[in-house]
């Protein structure tokens, strides 16, 4: 909290708060009041007399009835639900292992392997698209939830950037030893989790 005189904390801390509280809030009151806004209102000129862009004088249930006594929302919802869900645990588990296994086993060509990683996620991912859809097509997979399962652990899964393969040692540690050396200097010579 920023200490002095009551204006300087308003000018520079709770004035610019109450600025970025409006603006993250105020999406969601515009999708509040546009859901229970009536057709009428929603399509009437900016211009108009009775315009009232911020508020609904005959707030109605109109909209959420036909959302789901007309469509299937309810399924499409189940199924957003499920592939975010299958997708996040197959991106954690695929990350743990490959984090796991690049941060503290030692084995052959863990350096190389390690930059590799770090060099494909220099690359767009949207020049994923083509060889995925080929992927996708090739197993028959197409209009399927599995392909969007399969699909989006490609951009979930991602390495620490601090992530260090074991045959790399860190500089303020010794060669082979989980002790910081004596080179490193002393407000950083606490070990260090992903070394």
């Amino acid at each position: 909290m920023i200490e002095g005189a009551a204006w300087r904390r308003w000018v520079f801390y709770n004035i610019p708060l109450i600025l970025f509280v409006f603006v993250l809030l105020f999406p969601f009151y515009w999708m509040i009041i546009t859901t229970f806004r009536p057709d009428g209102e929603l399509y009437r000129p900016w211009n108009a007399r009775n315009y009232m862009p911020f508020w609904t004088n005959n707030p109605t249930l109109e909209h959420i009835k036909y959302l789901f006594e007309e469509t299937n929302f309810a399924r499409w919802m189940l199924n957003t639900m499920f592939i975010a869900l299958v997708s996040t645990v197959i991106s954690l588990f695929c990350g743990v292992l490959a984090g796991y296994a690049l941060a503290r086993l030692n084995f052959p060509w863990a350096g190389g392997l390690g930059t590799m990683i770090f060099i494909t996620y220099l690359v767009p991912q949207t020049l994923l698209f083509i060889p995925l859809a080929q992927i996708i097509r090739n197993f028959q997979l197409g209009d399927t939830p599995w392909s969007l399962i399969l699909t989006y652990p490609t951009f979930l899964i991602r390495c620490p950037a601090s992530c260090r393969p074991a045959s790399s040692p860190s500089p303020c540690r010794g060669t082979n030893s989980s002790t910081p050396s004596s080179s490193c200097p002393r407000r950083t010579r606490r070990p260090c989790p992903w070394a």
